[in-house]
């Protein structure tokens, strides 16, 4: 506290000085534990909030895989002979989300061709098939799985618009991409050697003749890939939504 002046006028104002010090350290005193009690509830309801989130996104994708995929019976993953090739991965469906959300953003029309690399059990074919496409492709390399795609495509066919969809049984290293493809999608089907020759085939197409592509790619884990050809640029990234793994995170590409 210091020693306290002799003369009274002095003695008043250096208490004065001293009592107002004090009600400053107290004020900020009281600032830093409202301050960090403040920090503690925005951390508690994020927390919070993450778990409502989480406990609804899986809510909804088991009312999804429940409603949705009556009829075509896509959920469940599933391995295949074919899928021990080197670079291929296991079929696991793709979330019902990813392709609405990237077609809101890029848009269809009925000039569009829409090609799935990789579409296992034919999820993402069926809701493709639902939008004005000129026609719909599957592609994929397990006979198994393209013939449970192809069942349930006969089983909603009155829900689709599109009505030229095929499911083409083939390894997309080797395919030759169809010239009139506008819109790929790829959920992460195959990394590596892989999709540097699936990739390749897209490039390849692109050369023989000349159009705006799109690439929906899901789990981008080869983005850098699609952009080291030169031929593509990337327009947009959506983010995962709470509670799906990070598999709703999806790059969108266009063809420069």
């Amino acid at each position: 506290m210091g020693t306290l002046p002799d003369e009274a006028e002095a003695r008043r104002e250096w208490l004065t000085h001293w009592g107002a010090e004090q009600e400053q350290r107290m004020r900020e005193a009281e600032e830093r534990r409202r301050a960090t009690l403040r920090a503690r509830a925005v951390r508690e309801t994020r927390a919070g909030l993450e778990r409502i989130s989480n406990h609804v996104a899986g809510a909804s994708a088991h009312w999804a895989d429940r409603v949705l995929d009556r009829g075509l019976e896509t959920s469940g993953n599933a391995y295949q002979p074919e899928h021990a090739d080197r670079g291929r991965v296991a079929y696991e469906p793709s979330p019902w989300f990813v392709l609405p959300r990237a077609l809101w953003y890029i848009g269809v029309s009925e000039r569009d061709t829409f090609v799935d690399f990789g579409c296992g059990k034919g999820r993402v074919v069926h809701q493709a098939a639902r939008r004005p496409f000129r026609r719909v492709i599957g592609v994929e390399i397990s006979p198994v799985l393209a013939e449970i795609a192809r069942a349930g495509l006969v089983a909603r066919r009155h829900q689709h618009r599109c009505h030229n969809v095929e499911i083409v049984v083939a390894d997309a290293a080797k395919l030759r991409v169809p010239d009139d493809l506008t819109i790929g999608y790829l959920f992460h089907p195959f990394r590596g050697e892989t999709f540097a020759a699936a990739l390749t085939g897209i490039v390849d197409s692109l050369d023989r003749r000349p159009r705006r592509i799109r690439l929906i790619y899901a789990l981008p884990a080869h983005g850098a890939m699609i952009l080291s050809t030169g031929r593509f640029r990337l327009v947009t990234e959506h983010r995962a939504l709470p509670g799906d793994r990070g598999r709703g995170r999806t790059a969108i590409f266009e063809s420069c």
